[in-house]
């Protein structure tokens, strides 16, 4: 028995491994059977070892079914009104190729490259625990904003002071800035993953200590919402949000009234605010808000262009 969870668990590391091979967005050209060029984005994305996925282009975002990797080999299938498109990938590197079949068997060929890893996106407040060089806890907050590979905002200690942090910047999951006491500058420097922060902080004395964090926006933006919204006429829409965050980006579905569902697709997290779209068939639904007070307030742009509003508590 302790053999076979032995094995089941490398299985699921394996997994887990594979689907990372091929995590990533992909700049993809596809050749139709027609004769037609189609340049679109593939986004794959690694959740706890299986794989999900859109196709982005300048019309929208369309969700892939049936998404799976293995052995090199890349599968998915693009659902359209005139009927399934699989596609058949071979992954090598950061470079893929391969086939579409169109819904009367006829192919096409695929290409393309995998773009470099973006930026992690550190913006947000912060939870913060530390030990000094001498062993004291500490805590504080780091209230962060983020533009680009700039960072700005503040730490708030627990004695309430708000100090400015400066010299800010962020390259890749790697981040450093410092503030000012009356001693001299505390540079701050360290790694995201996710929604936990960690390293260390040297004194003007040059001591360093220890720290470690959490996101409190990513846990609290997570969870159920009961949504109100209201369209350009005025007509009032009740649906049910469920939402995912994991570091920067957000999941989920929404729920109408009737019990049709639909993925979020593309969504982001930024400090207090966030975006998502919703595929509808006919193009995508642009959705923004913001989190504040323990509700989420926003608005939202149809296909056609007419815009609306909402409102969301627990539920």
């Amino acid at each position: 028995m302790r053999m076979m969870r032995v094995v089941m668990s490398l299985c699921l590391m394996a997994a887990a491994c594979l689907a990372a091979d091929a995590a990533g967005k992909w700049k993809v050209v596809a050749n139709a059977p027609d004769g037609n060029s189609y340049h679109v984005t593939l986004v794959l994305k690694d959740e706890g070892g299986k794989l999900s996925g859109v196709l982005e282009s300048d019309r929208g975002q369309m969700p892939l079914a049936n998404v799976s990797y293995a052995n090199g080999e890349l599968r998915f299938d693009l659902m359209l009104d005139m009927g399934a498109i699989p596609f058949r990938l071979k992954v090598d590197g950061d470079k893929l190729s391969g086939t579409l079949t169109a819904p009367d068997g006829s192919t096409g060929s695929v290409t393309g490259q995998r773009e470099a890893a973006a930026t992690s996106s550190i913006a947000g407040k912060w939870e913060i625990s530390a030990t000094d060089p001498d062993g004291t806890p500490r805590r504080a907050t780091f209230d962060l904003k983020q533009d680009g590979e700039r960072i700005t905002g503040t730490v708030m200690t627990e004695n309430g002071d708000a100090l400015p942090i400066a010299g800010g910047k962020v390259n890749g999951s790697a981040f450093e800035f410092k503030v000012s006491i009356g001693e001299g500058d505390v540079v701050i420097s360290g790694k995201v993953a996710g929604d936990t922060v960690s390293g260390e902080y040297k004194i003007p004395t040059g001591e360093a200590g220890k720290f470690t964090g959490k996101r409190a926006e990513a846990a609290s933006l997570a969870g159920r919402w009961a949504v109100v919204a209201r369209d350009a006429e005025g007509n009032q829409i009740r649906s049910t949000l469920e939402l995912k965050v994991e570091g920067d980006r957000l999941s989920g579905t929404l729920t109408t009234e009737s019990g049709d569902t639909a993925p979020l697709v593309d969504g982001k997290v930024q400090g207090d605010t966030f975006t998502f779209k919703i595929y509808v068939g006919d193009g995508n639904i642009e959705v923004k808000g913001r989190l504040e007070n323990g509700k989420v307030t926003g608005e939202y742009v149809t296909p056609n262009g007419s815009k609306g509003t909402y409102t969301g508590t627990r539920g």
